[in-house]
């Protein structure tokens, strides 16, 4: 066990931080200004100027040196005469020196500073103090007086393992107002902070605890019972639980037998409204109101334009169609009888719904639908948007005028479901199509539509055969049930250019009719089926190897796709061979940043992981990285990359939302389309039931030119004949009752 130790001094500077408050600094000795050493832990909310008194360990590491691991810190206290002197001649009170700082100490004695805070006046008694000091102390000793009341906190919170970056947060938004945080804390702490994503529900609980909140009142139990039951809708998809479920989560959670006591904590919740009990279902707050705002405003929306003239349409179409053809060099182009539908539909509705597999000409379609709204509107006022950047810049691609952009952008997003387009504050374009809607959970499409009450026209399309989203909710699958809802199925295929056998092998896949025998025989698809792990790991090593001049030339002419993170053949794994084997850079320790159990190195492919308005970075965006900066002592200082063709400067913390991306998974690749794509299927060790029809399906559909299925053909065979449950949810009821309701 590493030896405690305690050093007095101040923080000199700070080095590298993140969003939790950890963070590396340089600490100077009070005895010896001069005297420097390397810090690291929770400290960024330790103030330059204040005198601290840390406890810690040293740590020696690789790369860094030695550091001093901080566990504890607090302002430290002033007792001796050599104590309150270099207090005095210290960095608070900037110009007053020793000597200074004598003449104080000699009048007022052994407790000057307890005198000076209790009255400051007093430092205008001292014989032989320039006065040019006293506004100088006068303004130290009030810093001091404030920091007392947050270094309290503070020390309570280390003294009983409370997540410090909870504090940090709070002192951040209410000025350091210790009253008004503490406050805060001991007064339904948990109803305060559930929604605001500051620390983990388990370390915001621990916080309420501490400040009085009972273990087994009903108070606590309710946010219990709110946080079980939003775990469940995640994990699940379903909009809903039930009273069983929840009830058996928190006794096993909370270790309470007594059914009285955990149903007063659900009433709680009720009463409160972060839980709605309705037809022995249990929703959150947020579940069931995201439903009632989808059903509200898709009912709202369901109503005919004023009827367009059939032949005028008809006309207008085929001039549509004529335009395509020029611009995409299709001679006699012609949109099928089902996309003329679709179009026709559009032009005598506010709302319209599309759906098709691979092939049917979506976008297309989108096109023409942009076309004909210019053409009847006279306008060009129109938003396209999708769910991920990698989707938007795929419309893009293939259709240069869409200006195709993410559901958050288009929301003016300012963090993560915090937009600033709402139903106060509509957005203004007349026309707004969403594709890929079948990406889309409630959350965000609850968000989205009831922003919608200026806008003239909207569509909704996608494939409601993909995966689902990965939030709960089943949106656009739900839609399509309502026979009320005008909406068009694409089914003829149009993406069949030189026998490409990937959408046959697709709508096989999707049918529950493929054989091995079809895999053979299909062009554009290739299968290296192999039991043995590292022969197959060895096969997609030499497929990258091939492309691998392509590959950095253009990140989407290859992808591999895996289902799963952990394993021999895994996501993570297979980024790490392909990185290892591929990227010289891993040879210069200058262009490798080594994070925990990943790298990251110059010319590595790279993928964003979430939504951020400050970097113009969205979900699924794909870059690379450029160069990778150290400072003098060899700390990282920031990474230069490249995303949609414009260089972005990442800090450190940026990069817990960074992953390598030469292998990803399924649901992020949803919206993209590569020229090659590899699908590796490994044996799963959990429910195999994760690996099913739908998830294979979308898999290949993210494949162009060539797709390769590599690994275990039992397993991919059987999950093709597995079909992955419908999530529960009741929009469709909801809709329907609201329907009947209103007539």
């Amino acid at each position: 066990m590493n030896e405690l130790l305690t050093f007095r001094g101040y923080v000199v500077k700070y080095g590298f931080s993140n969003d939790a408050g950890w963070g590396t600094g340089t600490f100077a000795s009070e005895d010896n200004l001069k005297q420097h050493m390397s810090i690291k832990g929770s400290i960024t909310s330790m103030d330059k100027k204040t005198l601290y008194e840390i406890t810690g360990y040293f740590e020696e590491h690789p790369r860094y040196g030695k550091s001093f691991n901080v566990q504890t810190y607090r302002k430290a206290p002033i007792h001796s005469t050599k104590e309150q002197i270099k207090f005095l001649a210290g960095p608070a009170f900037p110009g007053v020196g020793e000597k200074t700082a004598e003449i104080i100490i000699n009048h007022l004695g052994d407790k000057a500073i307890t005198q000076l805070v209790k009255n400051i006046e007093l430092l205008n008694e001292i014989p032989g103090l320039n006065a040019i000091y006293i506004p100088i102390i006068k303004k130290g000793i009030e810093e001091n007086i404030r920091q007392e009341g947050q270094e309290r906190l503070r020390y309570i919170f280390f003294e009983n393992n409370l997540k410090t970056s909870i504090l940090d947060w709070m002192d951040n938004h209410f000025d350091q107002d210790n009253d008004i945080i503490e406050s805060i804390f001991s007064n339904s702490f948990l109803s305060f902070a559930k929604d605001k994503e500051i620390a983990s529900f388990e370390e915001l609980d621990k916080v309420a605890v501490h400040f009085g909140l009972e273990l087994h009142s009903p108070e606590r139990i309710a946010y219990w019972a709110w946080k079980l039951a939003d775990d469940f809708l995640f994990a699940s998809g379903d909009t809903y639980t039930n009273k069983d479920y929840l009830s058996r989560s928190l006794m096993r959670k909370l270790k309470i037998q007594d059914t009285e006591l955990l149903f007063e904590g659900i009433l709680y919740a009720k009463e409160k409204g972060i839980l709605k009990l309705t037809k022995n279902r249990i929703y959150t707050e947020e579940s069931w109101r995201e439903e009632q705002i989808i059903a509200d405003n898709i009912i709202k929306l369901n109503i005919p334009t004023k009827n367009a003239n059939k032949e005028g349409i008809s006309w207008e179409i085929n001039q549509i169609e004529e335009e395509i053809a020029y611009e995409n060099k299709i001679k006699d182009f012609k949109f099928d009888e089902k996309q003329r539908e679709a179009l026709e539909l559009f032009a005598n509705n506010k709302l319209s719904i599309i759906t098709g597999g691979p092939g049917t000409g979506k976008t297309t379609l989108i096109k023409g639908i942009v076309k004909l709204f210019n053409r009847m509107s006279g306008t060009e006022d129109y938003a396209i948007a999708t769910p991920t950047g990698r989707a938007a810049a795929r419309i893009r691609e293939t259709y240069k005028k869409s200006y195709a952009t993410t559901i958050h952008k288009l929301l003016e997003a300012k963090e993560l479901n915090k937009f600033q387009i709402t139903q106060n504050n509509p957005l203004n374009q007349k026309l707004v199509i969403l594709d890929e809607c079948s990406m889309i959970d409630n959350k965000l499409f609850a968000s989205f539509i009831q922003s919608c009450d200026r806008v003239r026209k909207v569509v909704l399309v996608g494939d409601a055969n993909q995966l689902p989203s990965v939030g709960y909710g089943n949106t656009f699958a739900d839609l399509l049930e309502l026979d009320f809802l005008k909406t068009i199925k694409l089914d003829t295929v149009h993406r069949q250019k030189n026998g490409n056998g990937i959408v046959d092998l697709a709508y096989k896949v999707l049918n529950e009719t493929l054989e091995i025998s079809d895999l053979e025989s299909m062009s554009n698809v290739e299968i290296n089926f192999d039991y043995n792990n590292q022969n197959t790991m060895n096969k997609v090593t030499e497929i990258v190897g091939q492309h691998w001049d392509d590959l950095e030339k253009r990140a989407n002419h290859l992808q591999v796709i895996c289902p799963m993170y952990g394993g021999e053949l895994g996501i993570d794994e297979i980024n790490a061979q392909i990185q290892n084997e591929f990227n010289e850079n891993v040879k210069d320790k200058k262009k490798v940043y080594d994070r925990g159990d990943y790298r990251f190195v110059v010319e590595d492919k790279i993928m964003f992981l979430k939504n951020d308005t400050d970097l113009d970075l969205a979900n699924g965006d794909v870059g690379k990285i450029i160069k990778i900066n150290y400072d003098a002592i060899g700390r990282l200082k920031d990474v230069l990359t490249e995303f949609n063709d414009k260089e972005i400067l990442l800090q450190p913390k940026n990069f817990s939302d960074v992953k390598l991306s030469y292998a990803t998974s399924v649901h992020k690749t949803q919206g993209s389309e590569y020229n090659n794509v590899l699908l590796v299927i490994d044996s799963p060790k959990f429910n195999s039931g994760f690996i099913n029809k739908t998830l294979i399906y979308t898999a290949v559909t993210r494949a162009k030119d060539k797709i390769v299925i590599l690994g275990d053909s039992d397993l991919f065979f059987n999950a093709i004949k597995i079909t992955p449950p419908r999530r529960n949810t009741t929009l469709i009821e909801t809709m329907l009752e609201k329907r009947e309701t209103n007539g």
